[in-house]
């Protein structure tokens, strides 16, 4: 009785482990290749969107260890956290220096947020961090970016006021509901008047120029824009570990926190996934993933069989890629993905979140291209906001949320939505912009 029991766990775990493909791609007996890692960098310092000098908060913002925008010790703890999962999950992978190759965008942050993560996994290499990955293409045309949000709305940026009435008000009450202090603008009302605050999403400082404050036009800077960076704010001191009276000033409990991050993820998931912005963002960076994964699948056999050595191959095979929020949602919007965080809204991008590409080959395949039956697997992995704030181990019992991410196009059943490797160039081709 005992061995039928063992027997039918085996067989369920086998059943529960099997990996689904689409088209011809193998089921049940692949090997991990590659992994491809785009992610967000850890906790940091509120930059100055985020806080817009004081002008529409009653009471002073709270004093952080670090400039603005740069990571904060505790947010390099937290990343350490996600690079001890990823050497567990991935180590082989990693298991020498020369196997790793590691890119970002070319802001502190990023950089250090890339250097935490591999100092956990491959402890004993001084890896290189190339600064090249874009952060906000600046060639875009912004006279066609603006034209293509705005007709998402009917050319009525209006409609956001109207739509998040309701957390807008209650951010107006976090930052402005204190006895005895100063009184503020109402920031759904009134901006800081242009010329006199940084320009691009990436900046951290304004200029020393006067914050006048005039009447608010939505056509120049929405309200729900500010509401969504506040929000961001807030969401920092959590994560940080700041005492609760401190977040939000106490008025912002984990409840009221979620429900004004869903302003946050509505609107910046709106607006980088207009089309034209994702796809002018995110296609070179989509582009390598693909090549990536192409290269490596279209030569396994060449370098097994034949013991070849070209120097055009891809010899790495963990690809550790630190970026912004906004990159994953602009590769989300490029390829129509959608991914569920386990405590937070809808295609949330938390600190040290990441989407996860994975190539599997079959076992024993020793074809010269294997592109059609190779596969991605496409995850988000995210630690939960309280695994950031508590810096909760992920080794043992305790994982972060991992969200399989389904590709529209390309990907075959659930539970994993694989698609072969010829498919997920074939999609990602067909999302790039006109040439």
């Amino acid at each position: 009785m005992r061995w039928s029991v063992v027997l039918l766990f085996v067989l369920l775990s086998s059943v529960g482990c099997a990996f689904a493909q689409s088209g011809n791609a193998q089921s049940g007996d692949d090997e991990l290749r590659a992994v491809v890692i785009v992610a967000r960098h850890g906790v940091r310092t509120p930059i100055e969107s985020e806080t817009r000098s004081d002008v529409f908060n009653a009471q002073p913002w709270p004093g952080w260890p670090s400039e603005p925008g740069l990571l904060t010790p505790h947010g390099i703890d937290a990343l350490k956290r996600m690079g001890e999962f990823y050497k567990v999950r991935y180590g082989a992978l990693a298991s020498g220096c020369k196997a790793v190759a590691v890119e970002s965008t070319n802001t502190p942050r990023t950089i250090a947020s890339a250097k935490a993560v591999m100092s956990v996994v491959t402890p004993g290499c001084e890896v290189q961090v190339k600064a090249d990955l874009t952060a906000d293409p600046p060639t875009i045309d912004k006279t066609k970016l603006a034209d293509a949000i705005n007709g998402r709305t009917g050319d009525q940026p209006e409609w956001f006021t109207h739509a998040f009435a309701r957390p807008l008000a209650e951010m107006h009450d976090v930052l402005s509901k204190c006895a005895g202090c100063k009184a503020v603008p109402d920031f759904r009302t009134m901006m800081i008047a242009p010329g006199t605050q940084p320009v691009g999403m990436m900046a951290s400082k304004a200029s020393e120029t006067r914050r006048a404050v005039v009447a608010r036009e939505a056509r120049k800077e929405n309200a729900v824009a500010l509401g969504a960076d506040f929000a961001e704010n807030f969401l920092l001191q959590y994560v940080e570990g700041m005492p609760m009276p401190k977040v939000g000033w106490g008025r912002v409990s984990r409840a009221k926190l979620d429900d004004l991050m869903e302003m946050n993820t509505r609107y910046h998931d709106f607006m980088l996934r207009t089309p034209y912005y994702a796809q002018q963002a995110a296609g070179p960076l989509v582009e390598k993933i693909s090549g990536i994964f192409t290269n490596i699948a279209s030569h396994q056999g060449t370098i097994v069989m034949n013991g070849l050595q070209p120097t055009d191959l891809v010899w790495e095979r963990f690809f550790y890629l630190s970026a912004h929020d906004a990159n994953l949602t602009w590769l989300g919007g490029l390829l129509r993905m959608d991914w569920a965080v386990s405590d937070e809204t809808l295609n949330a991008t938390p600190p040290g979140s990441a989407l996860v590409f994975e190539l599997r080959c079959k076992t024993g395949d020793r074809r010269s291209d294997q592109t059609d039956t190779c596969s991605v697997r496409v995850m988000f992995v995210a630690q939960t906001l309280d695994q950031i704030r508590e810096l909760t181990p992920l080794t043992g019992a305790e994982k972060p949320s991992i969200a399989p991410v389904y590709v529209p196009g390309c990907s075959g059943a659930g539970p994993e939505y694989a698609c072969t490797v010829k498919e997920f160039a074939r999609v990602v081709n067909a999302a790039q912009p006109a040439k």
